[in-house]
């Protein structure tokens, strides 16, 4: 049996990290700090529009320095007013700080899958998350530093394809739980609020820590059962 296990949400703490890295760097006294409630996180994540300063030169092929710097041509740099996206924020200027620094979203969350990964051999446990870019070193970074045992750990372009290497998903995210497969696939839920209305066929638990040798024991009874039911 193949059991996938998400990172954020199961065992990295990702909504909290943002929200810490925002307000380190976005937010002024004034401002509450942002609260993150699902994986939307347009609706939630917001930032304040900067002035910076910059100046435009024309390209001249014919440019010679010493007549630019002897004429009096303005340079003056002008005021332009720009605002942060989240793709730059989460990718380019906070991958690591977010990503990597993170801290377990709940106390020895990693420590917790090293042990089902020890103490059941007979399984396959693979790490697997919709990752691209500069996140994927520093999620490297994020398994390095909490020790994580797991020798699989695989990075998917769409939160469909974690379906393709597992027959169990231990997940709280509503995309990979809406695009689980009718047949031949068993979800693990990590209760969270925004995810309440999905309708699948998988357990609820509410931390990773409620998965032990028994609980993998009944799903993989559960597998077998759908498998004999569906060849019938």
């Amino acid at each position: 049996m193949k059991i996938g296990v998400s990172i954020d949400g199961v065992l990295r703490d990702y909504f909290g990290q943002i929200e810490d890295v925002h307000t380190k760097y976005f937010a002024s006294e004034e401002d509450e700090p942002i609260k993150i409630e699902d994986y939307d996180l347009d609706k939630w994540v917001t930032f304040p529009e900067e002035e910076v300063k910059q100046g435009e030169l024309e390209f001249n092929p014919e440019f010679k320095e010493e007549e630019f710097l002897d004429s009096t041509e303005n340079t003056e740099l002008s005021k332009v007013v720009k605002k942060i996206t989240l793709e730059e924020f989460l990718y380019e200027k906070c991958t690591l700080e977010i990503f990597g620094y993170a801290s377990e979203v709940v106390s020895s969350a990693v420590e917790t899958l090293n042990q089902l990964i020890l103490e059941n051999p007979k399984y396959n446990f693979i790490i697997i998350t919709r990752e691209g870019g500069l996140s994927i070193p520093s999620t490297l970074f994020f398994l390095s530093k909490t020790r994580s045992l797991c020798p699989n750990i695989k990075f998917v372009t769409e939160y469909s394809k974690v379906w393709d290497y597992v027959d169990v998903m231990i997940t709280d995210h509503p995309k990979i739980l809406k695009t689980k497969p009718k047949h031949g696939k068993l979800s693990v839920v990590v209760d969270k609020p925004y995810n309440q209305k999905i309708s699948q066929s998988g357990i609820r638990v509410k931390t990773i820590k409620e998965v032990d040798i028994r609980f993998l024991e009944s799903l993989e009874s559960t597998l077998i059962n759908a498998e004999i039911t569906d060849l019938q």
